[in-house]
């Protein structure tokens, strides 16, 4: 996957009756694929909390692996010039 950003981390999403639930930051990506396409069923190994929510070990939920982005990568012309690529495409 080539990408114009700084990969600086990942996060496990979890999603539990297809809502969100929570997410868990790790350095290296435990899937080859990314985002919606590169999502598995999985069963919960250990019991998981974020803010008030809570999951019990054993419990089955989807997960996603989602890169973090850092900063734009390549000299200030390239970014420029990738910057006004996208707003050409994206400016309907």
């Amino acid at each position: 996957m080539k990408t114009n950003f700084e990969i600086i981390g990942y996060n496990i999403d979890i999603y539990f009756n297809k809502k969100y639930f929570g997410s868990i930051p790790i350095q290296k990506p435990d899937r080859e694929v990314m985002g919606y396409t590169g999502r598995k069923t999985e069963i919960l190994q250990k019991d998981f909390s974020y803010k008030n929510k809570k999951l019990k070990a054993g419990v089955e939920v989807v997960t996603e692996c989602i890169p973090l982005c850092g900063r734009l990568k390549g000299t200030l012309e390239e970014k420029k010039e990738l910057l006004f690529r996208n707003k050409q495409i994206f400016n309907y």
